[in-house]
């Protein structure tokens, strides 16, 4: 009986954790392109985007300081949207 309950609960929560080990991946790729989505309207200037509220978004340096230069080398070595597209769906 005990054996039973215990094969029961493995499979209910390996079951449950599933999901979560395929989609990690995809939600984090998701994720990090929304940061840099947040990052480029924030400091579009520094890559020559001209941004009018640019002397506003200054105030969070700061709090993203640590960040910036990680994600300027990304924007900077990053393909076209279109390039990104194709390859998430193997063209």
């Amino acid at each position: 009986m005990w054996k039973k309950a215990m094969n029961f609960l493995r499979d209910f929560f390996s079951t449950l954790l599933r999901p979560i080990n395929r989609t990690h991946p995809m939600v984090m790729k998701e994720a990090s392109s929304a940061n840099d989505a947040f990052m480029l309207l924030i400091f579009g200037d520094m890559l020559g985007i001209p941004n009018p509220a640019s002397y506003y978004t200054l105030e969070l340096l700061p709090y993203l300081a640590d960040e910036i230069e990680g994600w300027q080398q990304r924007m900077m070595t990053r393909g076209t949207v279109l390039e990104e597209k194709a390859a998430q769906f193997d063209f």
